[in-house]
């Protein structure tokens, strides 16, 4: 198992990990019970308060992956923490980023990566859970978490090591065979397929994932490709 570094308090676990990854550090994890400046994809903030959720940061160096594939670890970890959680509530995996229970969102991810020559040097990839929390402010509509939707509670030092447990064979097998076998894991766990979903404005139909990670939708008549940060996706009647 990867070297954990666990705080008390940062401001970010990504901002850890980036400057891990900047002084040339090996793969590792770096978790804390509170963040004061977590945030989540296309610049929002992630609300982390202490003690009730998983707030935690993976440095990886993976081995000749292209620049162009660095957004696959992303999958990677949604599959992997769909699974940790699999005991105690169905996850589901909305694309691309985000686990989901009940139609709210649980979990939420973040990738950031250096590269050289082409190829990936290194990922920080940043995860946040929503595991012992009771309520949400009102700006939080769609968030929910593990205890509000099974009743469960889980620890967030309990979840790290059965995230790790599965996240490691997966993510090696991302190196050796690329991203096929993951979205293959995906698929019957996701959210966001068969669904009707709206894309900056316009409504169609989720269909499928591109082997590299793009969702295929039929929007207007046509089949199109969007990419993985390029967007926002929810259904029409909801987050999910």
């Amino acid at each position: 198992m990867r070297q954990i570094f666990t705080f008390d308090e940062v401001d970010s676990t990504n901002a850890v990990a980036k400057r891990y990854a900047l002084e040339g550090r090996g793969e590792c994890a770096v978790a804390a019970a509170r963040q004061t400046a977590g945030r989540g994809r296309l610049a929002r903030s992630w609300e982390s308060p202490r003690g009730e959720g998983l707030w935690f940061s993976l440095l990886l160096r993976p081995e000749n992956v292209p620049a162009a594939q660095a957004g696959g670890a992303v999958f990677v970890a949604a599959l992997s923490m769909a699974e940790a959680l699999s005991p105690f509530g169905p996850a589901r995996i909305k694309w691309p980023n985000d686990l989901v229970m009940g139609g709210k969102k649980l979990c939420g991810m973040l990738a950031e990566a250096g590269f050289a020559q082409g190829m990936c040097d290194w990922i920080v990839l940043g995860i946040g859970v929503n595991l012992l929390q009771t309520a949400f402010p009102e700006a939080l509509p769609h968030a929910t978490s593990l205890l509000l939707q099974t009743g469960a509670r889980l620890a967030p030092q309990e979840l790290l090591p059965r995230f790790l447990s599965r996240f490691e064979p997966w993510y090696e097998r991302w190196q050796r065979e690329g991203l096929a076998p993951i979205l293959e894991g995906i698929r019957p766990l996701s959210a966001t397929l068969g669904q009707r979903v709206k894309i900056q404005g316009r409504e169609g139909e989720a269909l499928d994932f591109r082997e590299d990670g793009a969702l295929l939708w039929r929007v207007e008549g046509k089949t199109e490709a969007v990419l993985a940060g390029d967007v926002s996706v929810r259904g029409l009647y909801g987050y999910v």
